[in-house]
């Protein structure tokens, strides 16, 4: 049997977070969830996630220097970052990308079928 794939969610607002860890998990991943930035890069290096959401507003941190510092992570440089956030300014959009964003998606355009999809063709 294949090994599940993981995801690593970091967003501190509690029930996103376990929210969409549940219906994952539905889908048949293994996930991973801290609402804390420095939290998420030690997970990052025990369970080798196959694909990161990443919030961009967090209590510990910011996601911005989250996505650098994986990106900068031997073993990173190509995993899909997915940030699902609430900002939607066209700057967020372009410095999160520019950072090593694979996606962006605002939260409040967001459904949850569109999110697994998006899921399911990065990984």
């Amino acid at each position: 049997m294949p090994k599940k794939k993981t995801i690593l969610i970091l967003e501190d607002e509690h029930f996103t977070l376990k929210l969409y860890s549940h219906l994952l998990e539905e889908e048949g991943y293994e996930v991973f969830a801290t609402p804390q930035a420095n939290e998420a890069l030690i997970m990052a290096k025990q369970h080798k996630p196959n694909l990161f959401i990443i919030d961009l507003m967090l209590q510990d941190g910011d996601g911005f220097s989250v996505i650098r510092q994986i990106r900068q992570t031997a073993g990173y440089k190509k995993t899909p970052i997915v940030v699902l956030s609430n900002l939607g300014q066209e700057t967020d959009i372009r410095e999160a990308k520019e950072k090593g964003a694979t996606e962006y998606l605002v939260k409040s355009n967001i459904r949850f079928e569109d999110m697994i999809k998006m899921v399911k063709k990065l990984i």
